[in-house]
């Protein structure tokens, strides 16, 4: 397998024509086309090519890179065809991402290698310590380790500057595209964008009571709610109960203890031990309402069960739970660069949504009207959100930790 950093001189492929030359041929192809939506000239593009250090075959040569920012057509020249890039996701399943690196290949006409290894964000974590222990880093990309995660809000930046590649939100080209809450130094929102949470019900259990869809989380004091069956997970994530306690508790007069404890005493609460069964059981008629799920978590049930994917306005979008990192002792940083780069570039955004399962595009911006996608794809990516980014969302986690201890009883 092709190292990552190639050394030497010119490359030459099946057709005899130089590296250099087969650049130009990608810079012109499917990005030209479809991130502008029209034809764009050979000489706007080859200016994105040029200062760069590399040899003529548009690979690195020892102690060489392109001048940042980075853009996604010099990146796919500095990658060898072939070069597997490893990915730890703590969220999404192995077809996740490997139908992401496929659309990335195809758009890109890169020729990249996935490996992939899912788990829960607390292994995918400690794999990664344990293999920077040992100093036998194999994971390229980082995807939704949450144990690293929460180092880095307890302790700060120095965590992420240990474990993640460095100015991110400077090296590449995309920190002029996104909002600034979407970018970190060691990181970019890439995935999940939009609703990050969502109240589902059960439609038929509605119709048949009569009662009204609720428009806001405070809605749900109304008497006609009152002693109603409500699931909330045993286990809930507190980033997501925090934001919904925070935020509306401030619109009342409560504090945010009072203002969860109202909604358990309003409510018959019952526990769920996870959240797609909850979902399930909300879908199957067994309970009307749930207090919040993942809207993909959801968006596998609402074709199955008279389900309805309820999202108040506005609801929170957490930009880190799309949140992708680069290692810092990555094996293959130049592949890693280039999936984080290709993945944020507007044609892979749009197939994103129909073509990778599980995720959908970070960048909502992006008009998407002529994508096709179900009406609840739509809605979560059309609704009025609030975004919440990567330090905000300790606030809320601090009070979700606090109601699961003080108020939530099942």
């Amino acid at each position: 397998m092709s190292e990552d950093e190639p050394t030497g001189g010119p490359t030459t492929n099946e057709e005899g024509t130089t590296g250099q030359r087969r650049s130009a041929r990608r810079a012109t192809s499917r990005r030209a086309f479809l991130a502008t939506g029209a034809v764009v000239s050979t000489a706007s593009l080859v200016g994105c090519l040029g200062g760069s250090s590399a040899g003529s075959a548009g690979t690195p040569t020892t102690g060489s890179e392109p001048d940042t920012p980075w853009t996604t057509d010099e990146l796919v020249d500095y990658v060898d065809d072939g070069t597997t890039v490893t990915i730890y996701a703590g969220s999404g399943e192995q077809p996740t991402w490997n139908s992401l690196v496929d659309v990335i290949n195809d758009e890109f006409d890169a020729g990249l290698e996935a490996d992939v290894v899912t788990a829960g964000g607390s292994q995918i974590s400690q794999r990664i310590i344990q293999e920077r222990q040992a100093e036998e880093d194999q994971a390229d990309l980082v995807a939704s380790a949450t144990d690293i995660r929460n180092q880095i809000y307890e302790e700060g930046d120095s965590v992420a500057e240990r474990y993640y590649e460095w100015d991110v939100d400077g090296n590449f080209w995309f920190s002029e595209d996104l909002e600034e809450y979407m970018t970190l130094p060691w990181g970019a929102s890439a995935f999940n964008g939009g609703a990050s949470s969502v109240m589902p019900i059960n439609a038929d259990i509605f119709e048949e009571r009569g009662l009204d869809v609720p428009t806001s989380y405070n809605d749900l004091f109304d008497d006609q709610y009152e002693g109603m069956e409500m699931i909330i997970p045993t286990g809930p994530v507190t980033s997501q109960i925090g934001w919904i306690i925070g935020y509306h508790a401030d619109q009342t007069d409560m504090d945010d203890m009072e203002w969860m404890r109202a909604i358990v005493d309003h409510f018959d609460v019952t526990g769920y031990n996870s959240h797609s069964d909850g979902g399930r059981a909300v879908g199957q008629g067994k309970v009307p309402i749930m207090f919040y799920n993942f809207p993909w978590t959801i968006a596998e049930l609402v074709e199955e069960f008279p389900l309805v994917g309820n999202f108040v306005e506005p609801v929170k979008w957490n930009t880190f739970e799309g949140l992708f990192s680069i290692n810092s002792e990555a094996p293959h940083p130049w592949a890693a660069r280039l999936v984080l780069s290709a993945m944020l570039e507007a044609p892979v955004q749009r197939r994103m949504i129909d073509e990778v399962p599980n995720v959908t595009a970070a960048r909502t911006e992006l008009d998407l009207s002529d994508v096709e996608m179900s009406d609840y794809a739509r809605e979560r990516l059309t609704t009025q959100t609030t975004p919440v980014g990567f330090w905000e969302g300790q606030e809320y986690t601090e009070i979700g930790q606090r109601a699961v201890e003080e108020a939530i009883d099942f």
